[in-house]
């Protein structure tokens, strides 16, 4: 069980078990069983849970799960808490929502799970705060419109719609060390987050954390031309530790930090143009 930041309103959990016992308190619980199969019980619902099919339990009512025939299971989890679910009903991409409930906990989405699992990943491995909320958004949102409980809404995209991404990506830019939330920019935009990574997708073609992340190795870049130790950068510019700056970097530019520094700061400049002598 791990939280990846104690600002995260998300718990994860992977592993083996041969059972398991949940009494929710206001907690949806999402998961994908990943080898042999369980026996899941609600109320006087039993479900069998194959290899690869997602989960998605609502605070409805409790839930337990067993190993078929004794034998444990492995899988991956996460607790959300309801606010995250809610918030996703006051949005103005979607029509109004109270409570969100699966009728049919057991998902035949493969994509979902695939989708699931490599969020799960994510989650496990140095993200931005902003990255994460943005993975998790947009993964409830496609679990609830493909569970058929609620009809999305396009708004056509407006002039005000400009002024909003607009200050996102001052905001951005000017908070690139900070560990913005996706909530915190939908506010610095005013609009909702689901429209807001809409005018992202549609105008950038980037999601909010991508241009988040490109603010920091820009600034990076110029503070190692400056001959500063790359692990100082690291903190300066807002990631998390030396090694998630390298992987970024690499990412980006295909050189690490300190590889980059070595070659700014080459062991020979480019010539001058010779000028041809005057007459």
């Amino acid at each position: 069980m791990w939280r990846r930041d104690p600002a995260d309103r998300v718990l994860l959990m992977a592993g083996r078990t041969d059972h398991y016992a949940i009494e929710p308190r206001g907690e949806y619980v999402f998961g994908v069983v990943i080898r042999n199969p369980m026996l899941a019980v609600r109320g006087l619902q039993r479900r069998l849970v194959q290899p690869g099919q997602l989960v998605a339990w609502d605070p409805s009512h409790s839930h337990a799960g067993t190993g078929l025939y004794g034998r444990p299971w492995t899988c991956r989890l996460v607790v959300v808490e309801t606010a995250d679910l809610a918030s996703i009903g006051g949005d103005t991409e979607l029509d109004a929502l109270a409570d969100v409930a699966f009728p049919e906990p057991v998902l035949a989405q493969p994509d979902l799970a695939c989708e699931f699992l490599a969020m799960h990943a994510a989650f496990a491995t140095p993200t931005t705060r902003l990255e994460r909320e943005h993975r998790l958004a947009e993964w409830l949102r496609r679990v609830i419109e493909r569970s058929g409980l609620v009809r999305p809404t396009r708004a056509p995209l407006s002039v005000r719609d400009d002024r909003a991404l607009r200050l996102a990506c001052d905001y951005l830019a000017e908070h690139f060390a900070a560990n913005v939330g996706l909530d915190e920019l939908a506010s610095a935009a005013g609009i909702g987050k689901f429209r807001l990574i809409r005018l992202f997708r549609e105008r950038t073609g980037l999601p909010p954390h991508a241009l988040h992340v490109a603010h920091r190795i820009r600034r990076a870049r110029r503070l190692l031309e400056t001959g500063a130790p790359p692990a100082a950068v690291a903190a300066a510019t807002g990631f998390a530790d030396q090694s998630h700056l390298h992987r970024y970097f690499q990412r980006g530019l295909g050189v690490s930090p300190g590889e980059y520094q070595r070659r700014f700061h080459g062991h020979a400049r480019v010539p001058e143009p010779r000028r041809a002598p005057s007459t």
